[in-house]
């Protein structure tokens, strides 16, 4: 079964006709399923994740595209706010045809997700083997929020991928141990 986390954004135009987006890039104790190459895995971000990290210079893309004009900007077109729940975001669209498009394709529902791109600092995150599960503690910077047709952090950081890899090949190796042990133990050594 496909899980994502829905994450609802919305669109819609004030008194001045700006083209305004809100959303929740980043929701809080809340286990995410991440599709990995190596095998799925969960992930929860803890509510003090954010405590300390500075959200300006923050960008808003579509689907993580960094080569693309930025749609908002923190502080200037796009503010950032976070509360118990998670990250909330309101942007100004700027009015141009990747603007208006953006605005339609949500107003619309044709995108309805949003992402977020991120590195932990070297201590912020810890991965549990056995049960497979991600946590992040604390954030050292969130680059971009995007507008995605499909949600579920697309975009990891390289060091989370290796802290995984680590923390599964120390499992196989106890596990691998602990076989050898038992047959030591067992007479089952030849």
């Amino acid at each position: 079964m496909k899980e994502t986390r829905h994450i609802e954004i919305r669109a819609q135009q004030d008194e001045n006709e700006e083209m305004i987006i809100t959303g929740t890039p980043i929701v809080f104790d809340t286990p995410t399923k991440i599709n990995d190459p190596k095998g799925a895995y969960n992930e929860v971000i803890s509510r003090s994740a954010l405590n300390g990290v500075d959200l300006n210079d923050t960008r808003l893309l579509i689907n993580h595209n960094a080569n693309s004009i930025p749609l908002a900007r923190t502080p200037k077109t796009m503010t950032l706010s976070v509360d118990d729940e998670g990250v909330h975001m309101r942007a100004i669209l700027p009015n141009t045809e990747e603007g208006k498009g953006a605005f339609q394709a949500v107003k619309r529902q044709d995108m309805d997700g949003m992402s977020f791109s991120f590195t932990c600092d070297s201590d912020g995150s810890h991965y549990d083997a056995e049960t497979r599960t991600r946590t992040i503690s604390k954030f050292r910077k969130i680059y971009e929020c995007s507008l995605v047709n499909y949600p579920a952090y697309q975009t990891t950081s390289l060091e989370a991928r290796s802290q995984i890899d680590e923390a599964e090949k120390m499992k196989q190796e106890r596990e691998e141990a602990l076989i050898t042990v038992n047959k030591i133990l067992f007479g089952g050594h030849q």
